[in-house]
């Protein structure tokens, strides 16, 4: 592992270069992770339906937990940008220590309250199923408990990936991420089937799997941190790691929680979205499936830029460099609409040969077609909306981001969604819904970033004061 120069970035000539070397590994380790969990997915689904709807709903309740994780990963990344931008390693190193010793304390307790409460946990999940299925409550609660031993290291990965990639560093986040999935998935051929000397546990094996490449490679990248690979690297004085520091802790979250609000506004918007696609039918929402899964995949490049946006911005507002920043930010912008607007153009042209990829239903086929062509036309907006708003991040602008994306996602959206599908667009009309909001979004992000970084200054006051 080749540590990245870290002063390159806010003396590079070259920022669109600068853009795709930061975007590139954000946007291959996405795509491993999202691969990885369909394989995951498709490995447990060998035992059965009962045994597949077990590890989702465990699932389902592990992951929410990332929430807690985000307040403090998106902060972190920002304010380290800016300390590395300003050269100030000694700050860049203090936010770095004290988020990841707040994030192992917080994620202690969501560990032991998890594993303590799983059978409890999934109960509630499963409130309202009318006829309760004892066998997969009992295999969901102990997936749960014990994927819920690996909470507190697991989910201090996205506090090391923030660090690094803060620091201009996307390449070891990368190679984190690509040892997890290796032995998360070796893990879970072995443990779930039977392999040699290994005993065929089943979902238990998944989740043993799943837990110890978690424990794993939060160890790895823990210590990374401590090591000459890091950009940052802490020092190991327990009784100074320990010592958190209110103004530190408060300015990392001043910036992160407004964006964890608008991830968890957003996961509701979507909760709410497939409630009204479900009263349209079964095969609607077979259709659903596809243009999730669509979505997903063709917003990756979107996550590569965001994160090299929250970056590059935050460095050179650390460097007090406005002008950069907004250039940076707008080149970031522009590859994004090319990269985005590709693959949209892709959807527009052909759209069956996408849904062939899933299914030859004739209903699913007529259901997904214009909704895929109106995904494909939204690419130019979302393409703004994800690059600009990683420039605000960057900028500590993230709760004008959070009340726009609220608004519009649970306001504009959902009420233009529900009168769509009340005139009888069906499908159609959520994703025409979704297109219109993404316009409307991309434009507010558009004129807000450019009014907004010519006259904002680093934050990094509030994160240097000491108790």
């Amino acid at each position: 592992m080749v540590n990245y120069d870290i002063m390159n970035i806010v003396h590079t000539e070259n920022i669109r270069r600068t853009v795709l070397i930061i975007a590139w590994p954000v946007v291959l380790r996405t795509f491993l992770n999202t691969f990885v969990q369909m394989v995951d997915m498709i490995m447990v689904g060998k035992l059965g339906a009962t045994a597949l709807a077990a590890a989702g709903l465990g699932n389902q309740a592990f992951f929410f937990t990332i929430s807690v994780v985000q307040a403090f990963s998106i902060g972190t990344t920002t304010l380290v940008a800016q300390a590395v931008g300003k050269n100030d390693m000694e700050t860049a190193k203090r936010i770095a220590g004290q988020s990841l010793v707040a994030v192992l304390l917080t994620t202690f307790l969501l560990s032991v309250i998890i594993v303590t409460f799983s059978r409890q946990i999934i109960n509630g999940i499963v409130y309202f199923m009318p006829e309760k299925d004892l066998e997969m409550i009992n295999l969901a609660s102990q997936y749960l408990s014990i994927v819920g031993i690996s909470i507190s290291l697991r989910f201090t990965i996205p506090i090391v990936n923030a660090i690094f990639q803060g620091a201009g560093n996307t390449r070891t986040p990368l190679y984190l991420m690509i040892f997890c999935n290796l032995i998360n998935v070796a893990g879970n051929y072995l443990l779930i089937f039977g392999v040699g000397p290994f005993p065929a546990l089943g979902v238990q094996g998944a989740a043993i799997a799943t837990c110890g490449a978690g424990l794993l490679t939060g160890v790895l990248g823990i210590g990374l941190l401590f090591s000459r690979f890091s950009p940052v690297p802490l020092q190991f004085e327990i009784l100074e790691l320990f010592r958190l520091q209110k103004q530190v802790i408060s300015g990392v979250l001043s910036i992160g929680i407004p964006s964890a609000i608008e991830q968890t506004g957003i996961h509701i918007a979507q909760i709410a979205f497939s409630m009204i696609v479900a009263s349209l039918g079964t095969m609607a929402i077979a259709a659903q499936q596809i243009m999730h899964t669509a979505f997903t995949m063709i917003n990756l490049p979107g996550i590569g830029f965001s994160m090299a946006a929250t970056t590059l911005v935050g460095q050179f507002i650390g460097a007090d460099k406005r002008e950069e920043a907004l250039k940076s930010g707008m080149e970031t912008a522009r590859l994004a609409l090319i990269c985005m607007s590709a693959a949209g153009l892709l959807f527009i042209i052909s759209p069956q040969s996408i849904i062939f990829l899933f299914t030859k239903e004739t209903a699913v086929l007529e259901l997904a077609h214009t909704p895929l062509i109106l995904l494909g036309l939204a690419q130019p907006a979302m393409s703004f909306v994800n690059s600009l708003t990683g420039g605000l991040r960057g900028a500590g602008d993230t709760l004008w981001a959070m009340y726009l994306t609220l608004l519009n996602m649970l306001g504009v959206r959902l009420l233009l969604t529900l009168l769509l599908v009340y005139i009888g667009w069906g499908l159609t009309g959520v994703w025409a819904a979704m297109l219109v909001e993404t316009c409307l979004r991309g434009t507010f992000i558009f004129l807000r970033f450019k009014y907004k970084i010519p006259q904002v200054s680093s934050l990094l006051h509030s994160a240097e004061e000491k108790d």
